[in-house]
């Protein structure tokens, strides 16, 4: 899941596509996601809730969430968690992503 990217707002996992499969589409990477310098609201309660530590899987997570989120508004933790299986990381123990989710899913509902 580190690999993670947005092609026309869907997560995709840029290592299992051709470029040319992406020809034509919006790709957003995590650097396209600030505005203007501010932060996306789901990687401002990454950060708030410390839903990170290395950092080497964070850009997928984020992706991932807001791809989560856009499909499931209101997903309760059960949710969350079973959604991001396929992204791993060897540091947190998932428990303050889940809760950086949840918290930037809220945000994004506002």
């Amino acid at each position: 899941g580190a690999c993670t990217v947005l092609i026309d707002g869907n997560a995709v996992k840029a290592c299992t596509i051709l470029a040319v499969q992406a020809e034509a589409a919006k790709v957003t990477t995590i650097e396209g996601l600030a505005n203007n310098g501010e932060m996306h609201p789901m990687q401002a309660a990454f950060k708030e809730c410390h839903g990170l530590q290395c950092g080497f899987c964070t850009p997928g997570m984020v992706l991932s969430a807001i791809d989560l989120v856009q499909r499931h508004p209101n997903a309760d933790e059960k949710k969350i968690r079973a959604e991001l299986e396929g992204n791993l990381c060897r540091c947190t123990g998932y428990q303050n992503i889940v809760k950086a989710v949840a918290q930037g899913a809220a945000a994004m509902r506002r």
